[in-house]
């Protein structure tokens, strides 16, 4: 069954300039440097004042890995992660998320939103992770949006700081 991922966090930014800085390459390969992991990298990007789309490949050692994780998926990991962002109207950007892994059995898609709200902006994620490893899916399914939350909070913490340069 899959298992849910849901994360919000608030900026003190309005909702076009943090999609501003989604957006824009310079932030994704300095976002991608400070916590990208190995071999990290901006595949593909396009993007406007009212649409965008990107491909970044993420990596994580093999040493980095659970054990039980290492057990089904030997060597580093290297995903793939895919975001698309359009405006819905004044102050509103939503968009999609979908992550798999190289020859893994899963895969992460979720739903994003950036909205304006009093005082700045709130960046929402919902999703899930799936992982289709008959008994011990369930478990990594949850390692999985454990450590996705994690990243996301991270990244939500780097774009707060890049915003106040």
């Amino acid at each position: 069954m899959p298992r849910p991922i849901r994360f919000r966090f608030r900026y003190a930014a309005p909702a076009d300039r943090v999609y501003g800085a989604l957006v824009d390459r310079s932030y994704l390969d300095a976002r991608l440097a400070t916590m990208g992991g190995k071999d990290a990298a901006v595949v593909e990007l396009t993007s406007d004042a009212d649409n965008a789309r990107y491909v970044l490949h993420q990596g994580v050692g093999a040493e980095q890995l659970p054990g039980s994780v290492a057990r089904i998926l030997p060597g580093d990991l290297v995903i793939e992660r895919t975001e698309t962002w359009q405006r819905g109207g004044p102050g509103r950007y939503e968009g999609t998320v979908s992550a798999t892994v190289r020859g893994a059995p899963g895969k992460i898609d979720g739903v994003l939103s950036l909205v304006d709200v009093d005082g700045g902006s709130e960046y929402g994620l919902d999703g899930e992770a799936k992982v289709d490893v008959p008994l011990l899916g369930g478990a990594i399914e949850a390692m999985v949006a454990e450590q996705i939350t994690k990243l996301i909070d991270g990244e939500a913490r780097f774009t707060e700081d890049w915003l106040a340069r």
